[in-house]
């Protein structure tokens, strides 16, 4: 219980200190609130070349709007797990802070998780208006259970936080030149299913399935568009399982080697 609640406390100092940075930016705040409201208004008179709804077989389609915000507010989410942490260590290497930082007694599971805090919480808040402003303004419904796509979200977004890791890894020895960002961004966005369906990729389909937003996405889509239980949705949710398994242990494992070398060769401070 001291040990959760000393977790607690250094997470609480992390989003204070990252609170109190983005809302000296507010005009930035509110740009981003309207950049969200546009893309989904876009969105919308886009579907309406469709008549509303798609022609296509695939049911989660069926309402292209939905599909749409879906898969965007859920990018959104899962690129914060990829990023959050690389960005927030280049941040650190730029303000001169990572050395005191990690000469201080964390632990490293708890310097991820502080470190990305805030950026899960700003990433909540702006997924969610996707889902919002597609509800309110233009009545997109979602009828399956929030709280099993809530479970998809957040295994995702470990299994991605996971690859984050490694990304962050390669920050603190190599500084620039991230091969992960390049990749798994531009990936998730083109092969995942964000836009049209991966059936349309044809042979180019292999390469969606060793990517694990891939699964994330078909089964919240599933869940929120087509109603699907758990069952019906237990071969993606297997999937990101066993991507986390092996991900998870191997990329702390990494951080820690990285953190290691990084103290070694005394290159904490350069960026």
């Amino acid at each position: 219980m001291k040990a959760l609640i000393l977790l607690l406390r250094r997470v609480r100092a992390f989003v204070i200190r990252d609170f109190q940075l983005t809302v000296s930016y507010r005009v930035d705040f509110a740009l981003r609130v309207l950049s969200v409201l546009l893309v989904v208004t876009t969105l919308f008179f886009i579907a309406q070349i469709f008549g509303g709804q798609s022609a296509t077989p695939l049911a989660a389609w069926h309402d292209p709007l939905a599909a749409w915000i879906t898969g965007l507010a859920v990018l959104n989410y899962f690129m914060t797990g990829f990023s959050s942490l690389a960005n927030a260590v280049r941040a650190e290497q730029a303000q001169g802070t990572l050395e005191s930082l990690l000469m201080t007694p964390i632990n490293i599971p708890t310097l991820v998780i502080a470190s990305s805090a805030w950026d899960f919480v700003q990433a909540t808040f702006f997924s969610s208006l996707y889902i919002f402003f597609g509800w309110f303004l233009f009545g997109v419904r979602f009828r399956g259970s929030f709280m099993l796509a809530l479970a998809f979200l957040i295994l995702t977004t470990m299994v991605l936080a996971s690859i984050g890791i490694l990304s962050a890894s390669f920050a603190m020895v190599f500084k620039r030149g991230d091969p992960f960002s390049v990749f798994l961004g531009a990936g998730s966005a083109l092969f995942s299913g964000v836009f049209f369906p991966t059936e349309f990729l044809g042979d180019f389909r292999a390469v969606s399935r060793v990517l694990p937003p891939t699964y994330g996405l078909e089964g919240i889509r599933r869940v929120l568009i087509e109603g699907r239980s758990f069952a019906e949705v237990r071969d993606p949710f297997l999937a990101l399982c066993a991507f986390l398994s092996v991900l998870l242990p191997f990329s702390l494992w990494v951080f820690s080697r990285a953190i290691a070398r990084a103290k070694r060769e005394g290159s904490l401070v350069q960026y």
